[in-house]
C-alpha cells in the first residue's frame, strides 16, 4: 500500500494534496523533526498531520522490510488545543479516519484515543506507556503536565505525566492563533527537549500549525532556531483544489444595522431581526460573535418569549463554550446537519468548519 491509498482509505477524500504527501514522506516514509506548518486555513492540516503519523507509524506493519521503522516516529501523538470544543471536533474526525482504517484492514496494530481536558475521563493510557495512543486536550491540561504541574490530578502523579508527554511524543500544538502565551511555552519545551545534555527516550519534536502565527515567536531561551517551515509550493497555489480555493468568489457586504444603539440591549434584538430578515429559507444562516453572552442574547431574542421571531424556533442552534457536553452536541447536530437552519456561535466554531 502506497501513502496515496493509505490516505484514502483513511479520510475518503480520494488523492492527498501534495504538502500532506510531503508531510509525511511520500511513500518512503521521512523522519520526524519540528516543523512549523504554514498551510492556509480549510486545506485539511489536521488530517495532513494525523495521517502522516499514522502512516509513519503503521508503514512497516503495512509494508514489510520498509526502510524507515516505526521507532523514528514517536508512539504518542498529543494533539494540543486552545478550546474544549475544538477537542470535540478533532477527536470526532479522528475517530471516524481510525474506523476507515480499521474497516479497510489496515490498522494493526490498535491505536487508543484519549481526551484529556476538564470533566473528561483520559483513561489509563498513562499505565501502558508502551501502547501507541493519540492524546487529544485542551493547552491547558497538556502544557501544565508538560510542566511538571499537572491540573486536575494528584500531585503525586505530576511526574508520571511529564516523563511521558516529554519523551517519544509528537507534539501538535493547533489553532495557535488563540494559544497565547502557550506558544512561547511549546517552543521553549521543544528547546529543552533538544539540548544535548536534556535526551529523551525516543524523538519529542513539535509541529506548530497555523495560517497567521508569527515565526519569530518560537524564537526562546533554549529554542533559538526557526523549525523547519511547510508551505504550499507555488504549483500547488495555481492548480486544483488549492486554486480553486484561492480564487472562489467571495461576495461581501456592509450589513445596515447601527453597532452603537443608545440602548445597548437594543443592539442584540436589532441584530436577531436583522438576522431573520437576511435568512434565506433552506439554507443555512452562521453567524459569529465575540461574546458568549451576546450570542445567548441574539438566540434567545429569535427563540424565545411569547412571540419570537423565528416561526420554526428548533430550526436554531447555539454554539458556544459553556454547554454540559450533551446539550453541545444537540446543537452541534444542527450546526452539521442539512436544510434549513440559523446557528448563533463563538470563537468555538473552528475556522476550518
Amino acid at each position: 500500500m502506497n501513502f496515496d491509498e493509505f490516505f484514502a482509505a483513511a479520510t475518503h477524500h480520494g488523492h492527498p494534496f501534495d504538502y500532506q504527501r510531503r508531510l509525511a514522506g511520500g511513500d518512503g516514509g521521512c523522519n520526524c523533526d519540528s516543523k512549523l506548518i504554514n498551510i492556509p486555513t480549510g486545506m485539511g492540516k489536521t488530517a495532513a498531520v494525523v495521517v502522516a503519523w499514522l502512516w509513519n507509524r503503521l508503514r512497516p506493519t503495512l509494508n514489510p522490510g520498509s526502510s524507515s521503522p516505526a521507532e523514528l516516529w514517536p508512539r504518542r501523538l498529543v494533539y494540543c488545543l486552545p478550546m474544549r470544543t475544538l477537542v470535540e471536533q478533532t477527536e470526532k474526525n479522528v475517530r471516524n479516519w481510525l474506523a476507515n482504517l480499521k474497516d479497510a484492514g489496515v490498522l494493526s496494530p490498535e491505536v487508543g484515543v484519549h481526551i484529556l481536558m476538564g470533566g473528561e475521563d483520559s483513561g489509563d493510557w498513562d499505565l501502558y506507556p508502551e501502547r501507541t495512543a493519540i492524546l487529544i486536550g485542551t493547552q491547558d491540561m497538556l502544557l501544565s503536565r508538560a510542566l511538571n504541574r499537572g491540573y486536575g490530578m494528584s500531585r503525586y502523579r505530576w511526574p508520571m505525566h511529564f516523563g511521558l508527554l516529554n519523551n517519544d511524543c509528537l507534539w501538535v500544538m493547533d489553532e495557535t492563533q488563540l494559544m497565547g502565551v502557550g506558544v512561547e511555552t511549546s517552543a521553549q519545551l521543544d528547546g529543552f527537549r533538544h539540548k544535548a545534555d536534556m535526551p529523551t527516550v525516543g524523538p519529542c519534536p513539535t509541529w506548530w500549525m497555523s495560517a497567521t502565527l508569527d515565526d519569530s515567536r518560537l524564537i526562546t531561551v533554549d529554542h533559538t532556531e526557526l523549525a523547519l517551515e511547510i508551505e504550499l509550493s507555488d504549483e500547488e497555489k495555481a492548480s486544483g483544489s488549492p486554486k480553486a480555493l484561492f480564487t472562489a468568489p467571495k461576495r461581501l457586504s456592509k450589513a445596515d444595522l447601527n453597532l452603537m444603539p443608545a440602548n445597548k440591549k437594543e443592539y442584540e434584538k436589532d441584530l436577531a431581526t436583522f438576522i431573520k430578515d437576511r435568512h434565506c429559507e433552506g439554507t443555512l444562516t452562521l453567524v459569529v460573535v465575540n461574546r458568549v453572552r451576546r450570542a445567548r442574547a441574539v438566540f434567545e431574542a429569535l427563540t424565545a418569549g411569547k412571540k419570537p421571531l423565528c416561526d420554526e424556533p428548533g430550526h436554531v442552534a447555539l454554539i458556544h463554550s459553556r454547554f454540559r457536553p450533551e446539550d453541545r452536541e444537540r446543537h452541534t447536530k444542527r450546526l452539521f446537519g442539512s436544510g434549513d437552519r440559523i446557528v448563533i456561535a463563538t470563537q468555538a466554531v473552528e475556522a476550518g468548519v
